[in-house]
């Protein structure tokens, strides 16, 4: 009942194959993008689902064979237009080093290229699975910090309307029975993706309205960004209740995910009260018209004619990339020296037990100052010839590891300075036990200091797209404080001021050489 009409559809298993040959093809060109979605969702839990993500894509077009049996295919131009954009844009975001930004380039590709050879009716009538594929690109981590102060926020406000006193400094809070901080794992990144990964799915398969398929989407954000704060609020209850005997260990992470799946049950169960089973009058009508107003398909040899034309657009971009690559590339050794006095403050021996991770960097450079009963620290992070995992702006690029390190990151923010060169820096809070940091953080890139990360993107694109070289740094400067940072902050600033010229004559040294 459901067999693709191949009497009256024209050519549709020729189709299927041009097109698939096709994707191979694109897959290869970009396989080093295609390997770099693997890679993370074989390394993450959180970005697992990946693995699950083309296939039910099939699944569902697979489910509308019926539908695109009423559909003639007819290779289109605007397909083949998307995919030179698309393959600029892989370019730029190659060359900015955003990762992310050029793997949903090379999924939409995939799109691109379905209305390429099967044209915009074949490609409107998939719109939900080919959109679908979008969601196996890894992307989140944006989020991380916003969500980890959204728990803090609300588990700190739920202890205290429970009338449990709380003192809290950052993502660490305190209650009479114990500490607790607020961590990536507890971010509820995970629970949010897979929720609405699963909103998604269910929403297209659930309800014919528009209307109800965006709010139940929007439910699916929503509730389990609010269900993290409550599992939160939960856990701590547990660990006070029992005298911080349960929840403080891998059953913190099983109540996690056995109170997730309880919300996600009764979220489904809630949306199904409204599931529309029925097509409605605008869809009937709308199919009845496509298979009335079915047309001759174009001859496969047109296809295979635009196939090969979007695999010449797709191989333009890789190559044209290893050509700025090779030249850019500086074979040149990098040393990152720093003075052994600045004014009045002298080099001195290590204090602050402080070494921040960043490993994908050519070379480093650590030294610590001290004037009087003060002492501030400098840390470079130079990087050359930036490449994925080995680049000024990285989510491995971190202050400390909380999985490894005893120093947690309580609270960032952006700080205004007064520096002709530099306005802003990221500030970062530090403790471990009784000690706490106050560490400024900018990058340094096309003999430009920024402290943001997207300037910091788009000067590394300027840098490559121009064919100059592609070296940058992480400049960090910090202390230890005792108790507010406010005064230490001040100190800092000086040591800024008189440090500045230094720094960067330290970094012009290392880019020359």
């Amino acid at each position: 009942m459901n067999r693709l009409n191949t009497d009256t559809n024209y050519h549709w298993r020729e189709y299927v194959a041009i097109m698939a040959v096709t994707l191979l093809g694109l897959i290869w060109i970009y396989q080093e993008t295609a390997l770099s979605l693997v890679s993370l969702w074989q390394s993450s839990e959180t970005y697992a689902h990946g693995f699950i993500i083309f296939p039910i894509s099939l699944y569902i077009i697979w489910r509308q064979r019926a539908d695109l049996s009423a559909i003639a295919p007819k290779p289109s131009l605007i397909g083949l237009a998307a995919l030179v954009a698309l393959g600029v844009g892989w370019i730029v975001s190659q060359a900015a080093g955003v990762q992310v930004i050029a793997q949903y380039m090379f999924v939409a590709m995939l799109s691109a290229l379905v209305v390429s050879i099967l044209g915009l009716r074949v490609a409107r009538t998939l719109a939900f699975p080919l959109a679908f594929t979008l969601l196996a690109v890894p992307f989140g981590e944006i989020f991380i910090r916003p969500l980890i102060d959204f728990t803090g926020d609300f588990t700190v406000l739920a202890l205290q309307l429970t009338g449990i006193p709380v003192y809290r400094e950052g993502s660490q809070f305190s209650i009479p029975s114990g500490n607790w901080s607020v961590v990536e794992a507890c971010s509820g990144l995970r629970y949010l993706i897979a929720s609405f990964t699963l909103g998604c799915l269910y929403a297209y398969l659930t309800y014919r309205s528009r209307l109800r398929q965006f709010v139940f989407i929007a439910l699916s954000i929503i509730v389990p960004i609010i269900a993290n704060g409550m599992r939160a609020y939960l856990i701590v209850m547990i660990g006070h209740f029992s005298n911080m005997k349960l929840a403080v260990g891998v059953d913190h992470l099983i109540y996690g995910w056995v109170f997730f799946g309880i919300v996600m049950l009764a979220l489904f169960w809630i949306g199904s009260h409204w599931r529309e089973d029925h097509l409605t009058e605008e869809e009937s009508s709308a199919t009845s018209v496509a298979t009335e107003s079915s047309i001759l398909s174009t001859k496969p040899v047109k296809a295979a004619g635009y196939a090969a034309i979007a695999l010449l657009i797709g191989w333009v971009s890789p190559f044209f990339l290893v050509h700025l690559e090779q030249q850019t590339f500086n074979s040149a050794p990098v040393t990152v020296l720093l003075p052994e006095t600045i004014g009045e403050w002298r080099a001195s021996s290590p204090v602050s037990k402080f070494n921040p991770h960043f490993p994908g960097a050519t070379a480093t450079a650590l030294k610590e100052y001290r004037n009087g009963s003060k002492s501030i620290g400098i840390y470079i992070a130079f990087f050359r010839n930036q490449r994925d995992g080995a680049e000024v702006v990285s989510s491995q690029n971190k202050l400390a590891d909380e999985q490894k390190d005893e120093w947690n990151v309580i609270n960032v923010s952006m700080r205004k300075i007064d520096d002709n060169n530099l306005q802003k820096v990221k500030q970062s809070r530090l403790r471990w036990n009784n000690l706490n940091i106050l560490a400024w953080q900018w990058y340094w890139i096309d003999n430009t200091l920024t402290a943001s990360p997207y300037i910091a993107k788009l000067l590394q694109a300027k840098q490559r797209l121009s064919g100059e070289g592609v070296d940058g740094a992480n400049i960090i400067i910090f202390a230890r404080h005792d108790a507010q940072p406010d005064e230490i902050a001040s100190t800092m600033a000086d040591f800024l001021e008189k440090s500045s010229s230094a720094i960067l004559q330290s970094l012009e040294n290392s880019s020359t050489h």
